[in-house]
């Protein structure tokens, strides 16, 4: 494959990957406010415990990961599968943080 055609099948992956880098900010931002105000608990007991343990080390943790994917995409040819996780990585961050924009709805 040519530098172009190479250039446009990594451009979907990784445009998702930093949306899904995008949506794991606001997560653990609206995450963060949550459990500071008492309104939500963090649900995953891994990152809640990360989270009561130190919170730059949560913060690490949810920046470092799209991060680490982005890095990797660049580096190989993710497959098709790589792409269809992505997608419902990308639709499961995206339910999550409209379950945030509720209970910060419900606060106002």
């Amino acid at each position: 494959m040519n530098e172009n055609g190479q250039l446009l099948f990594l451009r979907k992956p990784l445009t998702f990957a930093f949306f899904l880098l995008v949506l794991a900010i606001f997560d653990s931002i609206f995450t963060d406010f949550g459990i500071r105000n008492g309104h939500i608990s963090e649900a995953n007991p891994f990152m809640r415990f990360v989270y009561e343990s130190n919170i730059a080390i949560f913060y690490s943790i949810k920046i470092i990961l799209p991060l680490l994917l982005m890095f990797v995409i660049t580096k190989f040819q993710p497959r098709k599968y790589v792409q269809i996780l992505i997608g419902i990585a990308l639709l499961l961050y995206t339910f999550v943080l409209f379950q945030h924009f509720f209970w910060i709805a419900l606060l106002i």
